[in-house]
């Protein structure tokens, strides 16, 4: 009964051994199943995981050659174009303020003069008037600019280098111009280099005797600041001439002279073909003046090197001319004082101020 028993143990551990060993390799063979289900799970995870990774790095390389940098550039470029177009429509010409004359009049220029496409010096430049040139003016703007058709376009010119009176186009003295041109020959011929500029002495500023009066352009604007006053009153605008003297400067001078008040005008070098018209309304005013007991005194006009609106012949010329005519008015030779005792420019027609300082103290010397 026991080797039985025995037996029948024996039996019963291999049965179960062998159900055992069964279902191990059933299960081995379902995880093996699951285990490639789950590889072939596993792939395209992989792929998906990698792929985007490759496909990120490739779309940013992509984006940065293909997408262009933003510029600043054509933003700034529209923006300099509305402003020109905004600044041109600020310089529209108004037509309203212009006058139309009932049929157009010749008139003269009595200088070199910018023409321009509105009344006043904001607009550009078409070109120039020279002296003696004709036009034929079809209106006036209201700050008293001349319309005119000019290389078939509508211009301006100012009204104080027109005239309807042709300008005086004398010729100076040959020996005259014979003499300037030789005294050039020591006259800077351009502004001094800073050194050189700096050791010069500044003249001593002199205060002019009680109730001087000048009346001038710019020249006379710059000899007035440089000597800061220099105790004189001043009656004087840059760019200005005859039409200007006439209209403007006569009215303030007549206010305020009186008995004693020396008359100082120094004008002419913006429109010497006026000359004649200079020489007839000065003397006019200088009667009418010294019946209140005042002295009037004409200042020559001084010298010029290049520029593009009035030459030292003009200049020579003009102050041959008008010397002759001038009656009972006292006449102030600066130019040959300057052609003799030098002179610096620094623009071809106005002076440094050293020189503008010794131009003051000539005239103030020559006042009795």
């Amino acid at each position: 009964m026991r080797n039985i028993s025995r037996l029948s143990k024996i039996r019963v551990t291999k049965m179960i051994t062998l159900m055992l060993t069964m279902a191990v390799v059933m299960s081995t063979s379902a995880g093996c199943g699951k285990t490639k289900e789950a590889e072939v799970l596993t792939e395209p995870e992989t792929v998906e995981v990698t792929e985007p990774v490759a496909d990120s790095n490739e779309k940013a390389a992509t984006s940065t050659e293909v997408t262009p940098t933003p510029e600043v550039t054509p933003t700034e470029e529209v923006s300099e174009e509305e402003t020109e177009e905004e600044s041109s429509e600020e310089l529209t010409v108004d037509l309203s303020k212009v006058k139309a004359f009932d049929a157009p009049k010749t008139m003269y220029a009595m200088s070199n003069v910018n023409v321009r496409k509105g009344p006043s010096t904001d607009y550009e430049s078409l070109g120039m008037l020279k002296l003696g040139d004709t036009v034929d003016v079809i209106g006036q703007d209201t700050d008293g600019w001349y319309q005119f058709k000019y290389k078939n376009e509508v211009a301006f010119a100012s009204d104080d280098y027109l005239s309807d009176t042709a300008p005086a186009l004398v010729v100076a003295d040959p020996a005259a111009i014979a003499d300037v041109t030789a005294a050039q020959a020591v006259v800077p011929a351009a502004v001094p280099t800073p050194a050189a500029a700096e050791a010069v002495t500044p003249a001593k500023v002199v205060t002019a005797p009680a109730g001087v009066l000048f009346i001038g352009d710019s020249r006379c604007v710059m000899m007035r600041d440089a000597v800061g006053g220099g105790g004189c009153s001043w009656i004087c605008k840059e760019a200005k001439g005859y039409n200007w003297f006439e209209s403007t400067a006569i009215p303030q001078a007549d206010e305020c002279i009186g008995k004693g008040t020396k008359v100082v005008i120094a004008l002419g070098v913006n429109d010497v073909g006026n000359v004649n018209n200079y020489a007839a309304l000065v003397n006019y005013k200088a009667a009418e003046w010294a019946a209140r007991g005042a002295k009037t005194y004409f200042v020559s006009v001084n010298p010029v090197w290049e520029n593009p609106y009035v030459t030292e012949e003009q200049v020579v010329a003009f102050n041959a001319s008008i010397v002759g005519q001038l009656i009972g008015v006292r006449w102030i030779d600066t130019h040959s004082y300057l052609m003799g005792s030098g002179y610096r420019l620094v623009d071809g027609m106005h002076y440094d101020d050293e020189t503008s300082i010794r131009i003051f103290q000539a005239i103030v010397g020559s006042l009795r």
